[in-house]
C-alpha cells in the first residue's frame, strides 16, 4: 500500500504558476476542454447533480476547466487518471464553489488520485509531550498549509446501494474550504460581496449545538450495541448499518467540528432532506454560504 507523508507544501502548484507566468502567452498551457459528450457522461455519472439548471451545468463545466488548468491533478501508485476521472472529479469539486469563486482553493497545490486506500503517517502530541506516530489507512485527505487533496478512486464513486450519503470528493474538498482561515474547524471563510453576514449570523452557534446532539445520538447508537460487537464480524457490520442509517447523518460527523461540517456537506449535496429535517438551521445556513439550495431547487422540479 502506497505511503504519502503527513504534510505536503504548496510547492508544486507555485512553481507550475511561475512557469507558466514566465513563458510567452502563445507557450503557456492552453484551458482544457471538456468536451460535451464526455461532460454528458460525467453528468449521468452524478446524478444528486440532476437539481443544476442547463445554466448551472454550463457554468459548472466552466469551473471545471478553469480548475483543471489551474491545479495539477495526477494519478498516485500506478493509476491511470483519464479525462473522464478528470472531469468527474472536477465536477464534484466545482460544485461546492459554483455560486462562489474558486479562489477557496487556492491553498491547495494539487489533487493527486491513489488507486484505492492508502496510508499516511500520523502524528499527535499528548498532555504529557510525548509524541505518538502512527500509519492510518484513508480513503482520502486534505492536507493543510497549502497542501494536496489525496483521494483513492475506489472510494470516490457513491455505493449504489441505498444507505448514508457518501461523497468522498466533496468531503475533502469542504474541507479545503475550511481551511480557509487556518486549520480545519468547521467555520469556513466568509466572502466579501458573495456572503451576507446577517444571513450567516449565528453560525457557531447552531453548528455547535448540532453537533453536540449528533454526539449524543451516536454515543446512545454505541451504547446500544452488543458488548462484543466486532466491526470485522458481517452480523456486527450489518447491524451497525442499520442502527447508523436512523441518523441524518454518516457517524463520523461525530469525530470534531471539521467532520461534522464536511459530512454535512456530502449530505446537503447529495441527500439533504434528513438533514434539513433534523437540523434546519445548519441546512438553511449551508445554503447560505453556497448560495445555492439542492433541497429547494429539487422540489421546485416537481
Amino acid at each position: 500500500m502506497p505511503t504519502v507523508p503527513a504534510v505536503s507544501h504548496g510547492w508544486l502548484a507555485r512553481l507550475q504558476a511561475r512557469l507558466n507566468a514566465a513563458l510567452p502567452a502563445t507557450l503557456r498551457p492552453a484551458r482544457p476542454t471538456i468536451a460535451e459528450p464526455l461532460w454528458a457522461e460525467t453528468l449521468a455519472r452524478l446524478p444528486f447533480l440532476d437539481y443544476l439548471s442547463d445554466d448551472e451545468r454550463r457554468q459548472l463545466k466552466d469551473l471545471c476547466e478553469a480548475l483543471l488548468q489551474k491545479k495539477p491533478l495526477a494519478g498516485v501508485g500506478d493509476f491511470d487518471l483519464d479525462d473522464a476521472s478528470a472531469a468527474l472529479i472536477a465536477a464534484q469539486a466545482c460544485v461546492l464553489v459554483l455560486k462562489l469563486d474558486l479562489s477557496l482553493y487556492d491553498d491547495m497545490s494539487a489533487i493527486l488520485v491513489y488507486p484505492d486506500a492508502f496510508s499516511v503517517r500520523q502524528q499527535h502530541l499528548d498532555e504529557a509531550g510525548v509524541m505518538h506516530e502512527w500509519d492510518e489507512e484513508l480513503a482520502g485527505e486534505a492536507v493543510d498549509q497549502g497542501g494536496a487533496v489525496l483521494l483513492s478512486w475506489q472510494d470516490l464513486m457513491p455505493a449504489p446501494e441505498p444507505g448514508l450519503p457518501w461523497n468522498l470528493v466533496i468531503h475533502e474538498f469542504a474541507h479545503k474550504i475550511d481551511m480557509g482561515r487556518g486549520a480545519a474547524n468547521g467555520y469556513p471563510p466568509f466572502l466579501e460581496g458573495l456572503h451576507s453576514r446577517a444571513a450567516l449570523a449565528g453560525w457557531p452557534e447552531a453548528f455547535s449545538a448540532a453537533y453536540e446532539d449528533f454526539c449524543e445520538r451516536v454515543d446512545l447508537l454505541e451504547d446500544s450495541l452488543p458488548e462484543d460487537f466486532d466491526p470485522a464480524r458481517e452480523d456486527h457490520a450489518v447491524l451497525y448499518e442499520e442502527l447508523a442509517a436512523e441518523l441524518p447523518l454518516d457517524p463520523y460527523a461525530a469525530s470534531d467540528p471539521a467532520e461534522f461540517f464536511a459530512v454535512a456537506s456530502e449530505a446537503f449535496f447529495v441527500a439533504p432532506l434528513p438533514l434539513a429535517s433534523e437540523y434546519p438551521a445548519v441546512h438553511r445556513l449551508l445554503a447560505a454560504y453556497y448560495r445555492q439550495d439542492p433541497l429547494a431547487a429539487r422540489q421546485l422540479s416537481r
